[in-house]
């Protein structure tokens, strides 16, 4: 299970390319997450705990839509996801519940597959 302290040990430890890489991958997780309404106005309109916070909709649509396009992210948008706040929590730690939920249902998804290929 994927823990806020996991999420940020994974983070802080990474190489540039790595961290790219989970900071891409990581916030496509919460774009797939936003509405349809939301993902064409790179904005949240619908208040259900799930995507991004109003306050990081815009930022994070179009870092989500970049990596999509690129499959990376430059500097100055991985840094903004890892900023830490007063507390040291990283900007994009804060959805580390829905990326957990993300990462086991990947895994469940990967069980059940090898299960059936068995």
């Amino acid at each position: 299970m994927l823990t806020k302290q996991m999420l940020n040990e994974m983070i802080r430890t990474a190489d540039d390319r790595k961290l790219a890489q989970i900071v891409g991958r990581a916030v496509c997780v919460l774009f797939r997450n936003q509405t349809d309404s939301e993902k064409s106005s790179n904005s949240t309109n619908v208040l259900n705990s799930e995507g991004f916070t109003a306050a990081d909709a815009r930022q994070g649509s179009i870092t989500a839509k970049y990596f999509f396009k690129h499959g990376t992210l430059l500097d100055w948008q991985v840094a903004l996801w890892t900023k830490t706040d007063s507390r040291g929590t990283m900007r994009i730690a804060k959805y580390w519940r829905q990326l957990a939920e993300a990462a086991a249902r990947k895994q469940a998804n990967r069980a059940e597959s090898e299960r059936l290929t068995a």
